[in-house]
């Protein structure tokens, strides 16, 4: 008998089939549970890796949604504050010269540029016109006087009654009175100079024909000015018509030379502002013995004026929309608040602040049109304000 056969004796065929499948299906239970295990494993593992890749995404994410910014401090007040405004200069004195009755240019004198004293022939006019009724006028009064001293003489005789010779005496004044009247006009046929400067223009050449007055068609025959000393006005803000005081000295500049300014002095002030355009005239007088500047020309007038105490920044840092200016504030909290204000004066590269800032108030410089309140910001470079 071999083995197989004895180790069968005695035991069903039965008994030996479920031995079997037991211990397969052991097997198979941890094979499976092991499979389970390594399955749990690799998914807690990826679920792990996953949140921490969005744990660092999340803090990617909110770092590039932060805007990069650099900010300024207000400053505080503007030490040497210089108000510039236009201004073209004046002749302290200027003149349009007009005939003062109707005729023709016999001759003229002076030419632009020329030199004038005040009384000084500038031009001569033909008046036949006149002329002929000035001698029309001497011969009625040489009639009324004659009569008149005929009748004074027999009014001495009482011939004749008071009423007559009244009368007579009258027409005796009234010619006197028109004969003077023509001769001042032959006299207006000498165009003088009103004052001492130069010629700045002639309108006129020897045979022209000039109408009497400035009305219609008229024209003037020159234009003279004083030039020894100019005046300019200048229309100072509202906002800053109290620091301009009578006295005081106005740096002038001129585009042609920038680098050789002048001075003047404000000589006088409307003393009201304008409502049209709310700002308050200043005449400013300026020295020209030299004959540097000319009338016409075309300036700047700067003003000094006093530091204030209100704040600065540069004009990049400002917003302006429908609401009025603003500016964007790098908060504690690291996002952004914006801010109106109430601008002052504009100083070029630096505008005022007049309400609506504190001093130790961090603006952002170049705020993007798309910046918005309550946004998160990471300030770099800050800096302070010049």
């Amino acid at each position: 008998m071999t083995d197989p056969r004895h180790d069968r004796q005695g035991l069903p065929e039965l008994h030996l089939h479920h031995t079997r499948r037991g211990a397969v299906v052991r097997k198979a239970r941890v094979a499976a549970i092991i499979a389970v295990a390594l399955l749990l494993l690799g998914l807690g593992r990826t679920l792990l890796v996953r949140h921490a890749d969005a744990e660092t995404l999340a803090r990617e994410a909110a770092r590039h949604a932060a805007l990069t910014v650099s900010v300024v401090t207000p400053r505080q007040g503007h030490g040497e504050a210089m108000l510039t405004l236009p201004a073209t200069l004046q002749g302290m004195a200027e003149a349009q010269i007009y005939a003062r009755t109707n005729g023709y240019i016999k001759r003229w004198y002076k030419d632009i540029g020329q030199p004038v004293r005040k009384g000084e022939l500038l031009a001569e006019l033909d008046i036949p016109d006149i002329d002929k009724q000035v001698q029309e006028a001497q011969a009625n009064f040489g009639l009324a006087k004659t009569a008149y001293l005929r009748w004074k003489a027999l009014r001495a005789q009482d011939a004749v009654s008071q009423q007559e010779f009244d009368e007579k005496q009258a027409a005796y004044q009234q010619t006197e009175a028109e004969l003077k009247r023509l001769r001042d006009q032959q006299d207006f046929a000498r165009v003088v100079a009103p004052f001492d400067g130069i010629v700045t223009r002639r309108n006129i050449d020897t045979g022209s024909l000039v109408n009497a007055g400035n009305g219609g068609s008229a024209q003037a025959l020159f234009a003279t000015a004083q030039i020894d000393k100019l005046h300019l006005y200048a229309y100072v803000p509202q906002s800053r018509a109290a620091d301009i005081r009578v006295g005081q000295t106005v740096r002038i500049s001129r585009q042609e030379a920038p680098s050789h300014p002048v001075s003047g002095k404000v000589a006088r002030t409307a003393g009201a502002i304008d409502p049209a355009t709310r700002t308050l005239q200043v005449e400013v007088t300026v020295a020209n013995a030299d004959h540097g500047l000319m009338p016409g020309q075309y300036v700047d007038a700067s003003f000094k004026l006093p530091a204030g105490d209100s704040l600065t920044l540069p004009t990049n840092t400002l917003q302006f929309g429908a609401k009025g200016p603003r500016v964007a504030l790098a908060g504690p909290d690291g996002k952004v608040h914006l801010q109106p204000v109430a601008v002052g004066t504009d100083y070029g590269h630096e505008v005022e602040i007049r309400a609506g800032l504190k001093p130790d108030d961090r603006v952002i410089v170049n705020p993007p049109d798309s910046i918005n309140d309550g946004q998160p910001v990471s300030v770099v470079a800050p800096a302070k304000g010049e």
